[in-house]
């Protein structure tokens, strides 16, 4: 059971017309997104931060329904605490008069995009790397909410919860089922939430943990990778097979088929467990590529790659060094940094070396020179001990540097271990050029240093 998801897909800035009802003075509603049993869920124009905005609505009218008002309840009280870019954030809460009868409505972040539901209704073709993308990103959000304390579980985890905004990235809604594992006696209660085929046996007898919701989100993405829904994989005992071969690497198959064992403890331990499992590579690291077949908005808007490496410590070979090769610029390419690259560029560059050698009495390339060490040094270290991560891009400004010659720094925050961080890095500005604020970038991370970080991007 569940209450209604809020997938939408409308234009992003819908006109409400004159006669459109104003709810909390400023809500004017545009239309319904969705209804279930406990109440609607709309979009709405905010008039004044001039902004879309989901509202959900308890229809109380007609009953005194105890149980509702308890899952709507938990819901705003959970997303008022989260700050993750993967979850809706509460804007306001208000108790008004709904179409005659007094109501409880949640203001909260109106998520555009494409439902994973409408990707498998419309059988779209899907890159065996996005897949595992977007498995990943959700392994995130999943990781940041059973981190918190008390953990929270979202309990209905299932392809209709889950929208692709524009920049390709998930967003997980609807938490409605939501609930947090260690409850006080009085906020117990019994109330069994979920969806058949996407719910673990043990949810069904009141005993959801972190592991229900990862064989939820593996039944998910077993539904998109085969087109077909959980319960059709269902033996006669109830429990799912999955395929000997699913579509993309085979480690995929055997990490969903271990998330959807009967017991809980044979599952994973945590999704950071899983996330490991997925991208951990003995050979040297590998490289997850969108070939951008499935029409769907990119993976990343400015970079084909999603960091898939080793876990730490890395050596530094094969995939792995050719990424760090690829994100580290040498003395030659620093000092033309807001150059584009051509094929005639590095006998251009090599004549511009010596000429620059030569009238500034071969100061030039050693300042270059000491600029490219330094970071390809930070970069080994990063490189060899860093955790893989996303960034939201928050400013972009040009900085100069030696002899006129400019490069990028960009502010960004990301979120690890269950805190917000603010960090910056510079990069050359031809690939800043393609950024801008708001943008998800790829980046690796290190704790044990105040979580110090760089950017990973390459032309």
């Amino acid at each position: 059971m569940s209450t209604p998801s809020s997938p939408s897909f409308p234009p992003s800035q819908p006109s409400p017309s004159s006669a459109s009802e104003i709810v909390g003075g400023r809500y004017a509603i545009v239309r319904t997104l969705g209804q279930g049993a406990f109440g609607h869920t709309l979009l709405a124009r905010d008039g004044q931060l001039d902004r879309n905005v989901a509202i959900k609505v308890l229809d109380t009218k007609g009953r005194d329904d105890a149980k509702a008002y308890e899952l709507f309840r938990r819901e705003a009280d959970v997303l008022r605490q989260v700050r993750h870019h993967g979850i809706p954030e509460v804007y306001d809460t208000l108790q008004e008069n709904w179409r005659g009868m007094p109501a409880t409505l949640l203001v909260m972040e109106y998520v555009e995009g494409t439902s994973l539901e409408q990707v498998i209704s419309e059988k779209r073709s899907l890159d065996p790397g996005e897949a595992v993308h977007l498995f990943l990103e959700l392994l995130g959000i999943l990781d940041y909410l059973h981190s918190r304390v008390p953990p929270i579980l979202h309990r209905d985890i299932k392809p209709s919860n889950i929208i692709l905004r524009p920049t390709g990235f998930p967003a997980l809604v609807d938490f409605g089922s939501v609930r947090r594992v260690y409850l006080t006696p009085e906020e117990s209660g019994s109330t069994i939430a979920g969806t058949y085929g996407y719910m673990p046996y043990e949810q069904y007898m009141g005993q959801a943990s972190p592991a229900s919701d990862l064989y939820a989100a593996a039944a998910t993405f077993l539904h998109l990778l085969t087109g077909r829904a959980p319960r059709d994989f269902m033996n006669d005992e109830g429990r799912i097979q999955v395929p000997a071969t699913l579509p993309g690497e085979p480690r995929l198959s055997a990490v969903i088929a271990r998330l959807l064992r009967p017991s809980p403890a044979e599952r994973y331990a945590s999704a950071r467990e899983v996330r490991n499992a997925l991208v951990g590579d003995p050979s040297g690291g590998a490289l997850v590529r969108s070939s951008g077949r499935t029409g769907l908005a990119p993976i990343v808007k400015t970079t084909e790659y999603v960091l898939a490496l080793p876990p730490a410590p890395r050596p530094l070979k094969g995939a792995t060094k050719d990424l760090m090769d690829s994100a580290t610029p040498g003395a030659l390419r620093l000092m033309t940094a807001s150059e584009k690259v051509t094929e005639s560029w590095s006998v251009t560059g090599v004549l511009s070396l010596v000429f620059f050698s030569v009238i500034t009495a071969g100061i030039l390339p050693i300042v270059f020179m000491n600029i490219a060490d330094s970071r390809r040094k930070r970069m080994r270290r990063f490189f060899k001990n860093g955790i893989p991560g996303v960034a939201r891009i928050l400013k972009i400004e040009l900085q100069e540097t030696a002899f006129d010659e400019k490069l990028a720094r960009v502010n960004y925050e990301f979120e690890a271990d269950g805190e917000n961080h603010r960090d910056s890095d510079v990069i050359l500005p031809v690939i800043a050029d393609r950024w801008q604020p708001g943008e998800d970038v790829p980046i690796l991370y290190m704790p044990d240093r105040a979580y110090d970080s760089v950017i990973v991007a390459v032309e």
